[in-house]
């Protein structure tokens, strides 16, 4: 092994982990912002504290916990088990670098795929204890996820036609060599469409089924559930935002060794701000266009819209060229 491929693997292992710090420590805060952002939308006099529902979760954490007879094995494995997979998909999806561990398997299927893991080991958490209302409510959530099937693929079907090797990793290489106006329209559909069926959070019936769901919950498994379903929550947004802004990452090989930190900052500061504007979309979308009671019909309604007009335009666009 020569000393080159011992330093892209130590730079690998490095980026890896700034990346997965950068974005476990920052999803409550997120979170609370979305929260925070839907509240001024909608008028209320009180606002929530942006940084509360950190204190939650670690409010949360020191509680003595509690876990039901039955189901108590699957209980305590279950919200671990979300969490895993989560960060598995963290890891695949870039924030402000690429090449790090992972790239090549960077398949929106892939990541699709496990943040569905993680939500059936919430769902099958709250179903666990065979109570009632937790159980209820834990199918009522499965009958509204089954909507990002459809959406998924649609979405995988058009990523394959628009990027060369189907990655994340790729899409960024591209478009820092290529021009991307034929597809930057049906790119932004594609995360518009994801994000509407994948991200519940900022919705307020939506929030009130899952706090239903880990109701039965108490301590350190409550809390890894809530930061559990708020990690997906954020991986889907960071997902939509790299289809949307991918000169935004940037590719650590082709810059100056003794410049490297700048951009690198450069490329944080910019994620910061990106996933600022899309917390405040997805408030948007939940207040203005996918709010009351009929919001699961509604949701799934404007994401498989969104995939469709995408698969359209795209078409279209090749067509036309």
């Amino acid at each position: 092994m020569t000393s080159f491929s011992i330093a892209t693997r130590m730079q690998a292992l490095l980026l890896a982990g700034c990346h997965m710090a950068l974005v476990m420590v920052t999803v409550p805060v997120w979170i609370g912002l979305m929260r925070w952002m839907a509240a001024v939308m909608e008028g209320e006099r009180r606002l929530p504290d942006p940084t509360a529902h950190w204190r939650t979760l670690l409010h949360a954490w020191r509680q003595v916990g509690v876990r039901s007879a039955a189901g108590a094995q699957v209980t305590a494995v279950a919200p671990w088990l979300a969490v895993a997979a989560g960060m598995v998909a963290v890891l695949l999806v870039p924030s402000f670098s690429v090449g790090m561990p992972g790239g090549d398997l960077s398949d929106v299927l892939v990541i699709g795929g496990l943040l569905e893991m993680a939500f059936l080991a919430l769902v099958v958490d709250a179903l666990a204890p065979g109570l009632a209302r937790p159980g209820h409510v834990g199918l009522r959530v499965v009958a509204g996820g089954i909507m990002i099937q459809p959406v998924m693929l649609l979405a995988c079907a058009v990523l394959g036609m628009c990027l060369s090797d189907g990655t994340l990793a790729g899409l960024v290489r591209q478009a820092h060599v290529a021009d991307m106006n034929l597809v930057r329209v049906p790119l932004a559909l594609v995360a518009g469409a994801l994000v509407v069926a994948g991200v519940g959070e900022g919705d307020g019936t939506t929030s009130r089924l899952s706090s239903a769901m880990l109701e039965d919950l108490a301590g350190p498994d409550r809390a890894v559930a809530q930061y559990a379903r708020d990690l997906l929550a954020v991986v889907w947004m960071m997902l939509a935002r790299d289809l949307i802004w991918p000169e935004g990452i940037v590719e650590p090989d082709i810059l100056p060794r003794a410049w490297v930190l700048v951009p690198m900052l450069a490329a944080v500061a910019l994620w910061a701000v990106h996933m600022l504007l899309a917390c405040g979309c997805v408030a948007a979308i939940r207040v203005f266009m996918v709010s009351g009671q009929r919001h699961a019909g509604w949701r799934a309604g404007l994401a498989l819209l969104c995939a469709v007009m995408a698969g359209v335009l795209l078409f279209a666009g090749r067509g036309m060229g």
